[in-house]
């Protein structure tokens, strides 16, 4: 619904714990709930922007080392190798303990009896 200014009013449903950041944030900043959400969309905005020109956006610390990296939810976190590893391979069974293991290993080994020369 537009009223005379052109001004776009807009529903929003939220769970009570959202509600109560949305509150927290507004008091923080000295504002008001409404400008917490746009301020929100405006940062939204920035960081499609951001990826759409294949870039990253972060909040450096006083040093200018990145603290903190931004990135959307919505993506699929990229699987950790170790993770492809273990769902396709799974992990080591052996009923043996690790000092058996150990002990099967040295005596499986052989030493030669040829003589060597250099």
């Amino acid at each position: 619904m537009n009223d005379i200014n052109g001004i776009v009013r807009l529903n929003l449903d939220l769970s009570p714990e959202l509600n109560q950041i949305l509150e927290e944030l507004a008091t923080k900043i000295g504002t008001s709930k409404s400008d917490v959400v746009r301020q929100a969309i405006t940062l939204m905005q920035v960081m499609v922007t951001a990826k759409e020109e294949t870039k990253k956006l972060g909040i450096p610390e006083a040093n200018q080392l990145i603290a903190n990296e931004i990135i959307f939810s919505s993506e699929q976190p990229k699987t950790h190798p170790l993770d492809t590893f273990m769902e396709r391979f799974g992990p080591w069974e052996d009923e043996r303990t690790a000092e058996e293991i150990v002990k099967e290993i040295y005596d499986s080994r052989t030493i030669s009896n040829r003589d060597i020369s250099l």
